[in-house]
């Protein structure tokens, strides 16, 4: 596989890339670089995310210990009119 491939910025970017790579003392080619690693880290756990992800996860606040306890966790919230009742 080649390494190389031709590839030209738009204007607009190539100018901010430009701008941040003075500012900060590196080479446009290490911020393009370090740009790309970062998405590329970021769309593989999105993927490892989307591929795992229950949409109840978190939706509630609990302890992390909460299905080992929820049987103290219920006793210590049991209430005399706690429950279903006859009518």
């Amino acid at each position: 596989m080649d390494s190389t491939f031709n590839w030209k910025l738009e204007q607009t970017l190539l100018e901010k890339v430009i701008n941040l790579a003075t500012q900060r003392g590196q080479s446009p080619e290490s911020i393009v670089s370090e740009a790309v690693r970062l998405y590329l880290e970021t769309q593989l756990l999105e993927t490892v995310d989307d591929a795992a992800s229950d949409p109840l996860i978190g939706l509630f606040a609990a302890t992390p210990d909460l299905a080992i306890n929820s049987e103290d966790v219920l006793q210590q919230e049991i209430t005399e009119k706690s429950g279903w009742t006859w009518k």
